[in-house]
């Protein structure tokens, strides 16, 4: 799985790396070519050819062209630049203490300025907003006690406009511009639907121009109740309503006032009562007055999704000339709404952004009068400035001087610190690079070969120690060195006897006509100490062994390479005995023409073999076998071996089990026997006798032969695989061939041990008796 993601970046890296190299071939033809185009279009620049034909195209291609090489140089400058100014330690570490140093420096000054920006301005624009929403509570409670003093009193008892305009009089002072809108209905008459369809009976007088309010439709109040404030279910509402700007005009401005409704149902007849304060000049100017903020009227009545919604767009502009030349009308011929970022609705000029002062945005809570939407919408500017900011931070005349006088003081000492921060980093540089320096100067050496050269140090800090670790190094080098073509040759050493090994092991197995042999070593330490091994002694006649030598590495194999060469002499010495004796035992009961009673009978001997012999001659092979190990090799190396000899027509099978793990015998109809006659281990005591085994074999029998690397494989948990798990695979797979047979088993103890390191060698036989006679 992870191969293809490799795969991908490597030719990724390849195809960029040739990518560069062409581009590094190319650009200095590119540059030519940039400057000839320069140098045409400087000459052409100024003649009517160059105005009047496609020439004009020669200056954009000029300016791609003489930009792309200057970036790609300027690019290649400040990469040799940073080389050369970062290659040496000490002028690195100046530059990251000091970018350490000032950075902090930077950003805290930074981070104040925009904090004391961010929090002085929103603290102004609270302050506006508790301004109108003191201004909205005012004009719903003057609109409740007028609709209670009108509920109260019977229509004609009284000259009610001189009453409405004496009430908006002295609601005025409090609110400059009220205004009063009152509509009366039937005796009754449905509260819910009153005004909804004429305008009001009775309207206070309005006042002088100061109280006009500003927007395209100013004084354009006095027409029925929207129906929105019906379907709203309440008796009373109040906030901050407008009315969006007309199509026919390009203005953005809205019509901004501060709204209250109060209905009465109950009284003589039902009754609504509209209180309207219109932001004028004269409200304004109570806002400056209370709030201390020089505040500006600029209420945005559309947006820029809302104005795609209806064909048009919304344009920002910096002014007049930019409006004339930037905006025109949509599609539908309507003019475009536009933002002009320059004036307030007063129509005068917004502070500019290069004496420090900016116009900061006061955003409220607005309602659409004649939809009933409510959404936030930008309503007034206010004009930001530095003292306008400490104004608002410093603005208590004796706590604020106080505390302006600590905060002068603590810049001063941070400053201070700051700079003997900066001294002892300087200082701190000198000593780091000084030592690096050396160390540089040393692995030069040692890169020439030089082991002599010692760095000299005073310190006894970290780099001293490292200097000092460092000519330790170096004098311990030609050591290391030595070790390392030793442990080479040890490692070829031990590649030589894993091949020599190799050969050791039988290559072919013998060709039978009842049975089929397969065999499988796998060493744990690169050479095995199991050996395995099948010799045809005559023809029909095969001895096969399986041996597990104390202890793994090259030692044990040793030990297995004289295991093999006492085995393959006692077969020969059988197999000289036996070349006379086993055609004459084949002649008289199972030669050609024969019934096979001489097999038969051969078979029923209390020892040897088919006849061919009048002892016991594998037992005797195992003797001899000990006594040669144990004349060759100490007393703690010994050997468990499994010997067999398999009579290929009687399909016999004499055996001993010098010490070894029993073999399982799996017989065609699923039962296990387990091979258990013989001795002690061999190599271990001389003069040892040993028992000779008899097994018949039938058709499907299967003999499984292995060493304990195959049964004491442990998983992660430490589990053994267990000679069960062995028999229980081998039963279930004996109607399998035998080298399918072997892989499953190997295959098996593979999973068991999962991704563990193999803890001993493991060694398999197997003999699966067929029939593969015509």
């Amino acid at each position: 799985m992870s191969s293809r993601p490799q795969g991908f970046s490597e030719r990724f890296a390849e195809r960029l790396a040739q990518a560069r190299e062409r581009l590094r071939r190319a650009m200095p033809r590119a540059a030519l070519a940039a400057g000839a185009l320069f140098l045409l279009r400087l000459f052409l620049r100024d003649t009517a050819l160059y105005r009047t034909t496609p020439l004009r195209l020669l200056g954009p291609l000029t300016l791609f062209a003489c930009s792309f090489v200057l970036l790609y140089y300027g690019a290649k400058l400040l990469v040799r630049l940073k080389r050369a100014l970062l290659w040496r330690v000490r002028r690195r570490l100046a530059i990251t203490y000091l970018f350490v140093g000032l950075t902090p420096v930077v950003l805290l000054l930074a981070l104040g300025a925009l904090a004391a920006t961010g929090g002085s301005s929103q603290a102004m624009a609270r302050v506006v907003a508790v301004e109108v929403g003191a201004t909205r509570r005012h004009a719903l409670e003057g609109a409740r006690s007028l609709a209670d003093a009108l509920a109260r009193t019977p229509p004609g008892e009284r000259d009610e406009q001189r009453w409405l305009d004496e009430r908006a009089a002295l609601l005025r002072a409090a609110l400059p511009g009220a205004r009063i809108s009152v509509w009366r209905g039937q005796p009754g008459g449905h509260p819910g639907s009153l005004g909804r369809e004429r305008p009001p009976q009775l309207v206070s007088a309005t006042d002088d121009e100061r109280h006009r309010g500003v927007g395209p439709l100013a004084g354009d109040d006095g027409g029925p109740l929207p129906a929105w404030l019906s379907a709203l279910g309440a008796d009373e509402w109040s906030g901050v309503a407008y009315l969006p700007p007309p199509d026919q005009t390009r203005t953005s401005f809205g019509t901004p006032s501060v709204r209250a409704f109060v209905r009465r149902p109950w009284g003589v007849r039902p009754l609504a009562v509209l209180v309207s304060v219109p932001v004028s000049r004269a409200l304004v100017e109570r806002y400056r007055e209370t709030t201390g903020v020089h505040l500006r009227p600029f209420f945005l009545g559309v947006r820029g999704e809302e104005e795609r919604q209806r064909g048009g767009r919304l344009a920002f502009t910096f002014g007049d000339e930019e409006l004339d030349r930037e905006v025109e009308g949509d599609v539908t011929g309507r003019p475009s709404k536009v933002v002009d970022f320059t004036r307030d609705q007063f129509g005068e000029g917004l502070p500019s952004l290069a004496g420090f002062n900016f116009p900061y945005p006061v955003i409220l809570d607005a309602t659409d009068w004649s939809t009933g939407v409510e959404s936030p919408r930008w309503a007034f500017v206010l004009d930001w400035s530095w003292d306008e900011g400490v104004k608002q931070f410093w603005g208590d005349a004796v706590l604020g001087r106080r505390m302006w006088q600590a905060l002068y003081f603590v810049a001063v000492a941070f400053l201070l610190l700051e700079l003997a921060a900066l001294l002892s980093a300087a200082w701190m540089t000198r000593a780091v690079t000084g030592t690096v320096h050396k160390l540089y100067r040393a692995t030069e050496s040692v890169k020439r070969g030089d082991f002599s050269h010692r760095i000299r140090t005073r310190s006894r800090d970290q780099l001293g120690e490292l200097a000092l670790a460092f000519n330790d190094m170096s004098a311990n080098i030609e050591t290391l060195l030595a070790e390392r073509v030793g442990h080479e040759r040890l490692r070829r050493e031990v590649e030589i006897a894993h091949e020599v090994q190799s050969q050791l092991f039988p290559r072919s197995t013998p060709a039978l006509s009842t049975a089929a042999m397969t065999g499988e070593c796998r060493a744990a330490l690169g050479v095995a100490g199991d050996y395995y091994d099948y010799v045809e002694v005559v023809p029909g006649l095969v001895a096969f062994a399986l041996g597990d030598v104390s202890g793994k590495g090259i030692s044990a194999s040793l030990v297995m390479s004289n295991l093999q060469a006492a085995l393959r002499a006692q077969v020969a010495i059988i197999s000289e005995r036996m070349g006379a004796a086993r055609p004459a035992a084949l002649a008289a009961g199972s030669g050609p023409g024969g019934d096979g009673a001489g097999a038969a009978e051969a078979s029923e001997m209390p020892c040897g073999v088919a006849g061919a012999d009048a002892g016991c001659v594998v037992s005797k092979m195992a003797e001899s076998i000990n006594v040669q190990l144990c004349r060759a090799t100490d007393a703690n190396r010994f050997a468990t071996l499994f010997l067999g000899l398999y009579d290929d027509r009687a399909r016999t099978l004499r055996y001993t089990n010098a010490g070894h793990n029993a073999p399982l015998l799996v017989r065609a109809d699923g039962t296990v026997e387990r091979l258990w006659a013989g001795g002690t281990v061999l190599g271990a005591f001389d003069g040892v006798a040993f028992e000779e085994g008899r097994a018949q074999l039938f058709e499907g029998d299967l003999l499984v032969v292995y060493s304990d690397g195959i049964t004491e494989a442990q998983n992660a948990a430490g589990e053994e695989y267990g000679e069960a798990r062995l028999a229980e695979l081998a039963a279930d797979a004996r109607a399998e061939t035998a080298e399918n047979i072997r892989r499953r088993i190997f295959d098996a103890a593979d999973r068991w041990s999962g991704e563990a390191e193999r803890g001993d060698d493991q060694t398999l036989v197997l003999l699966k008796v067929v029939n593969r006679e015509p």
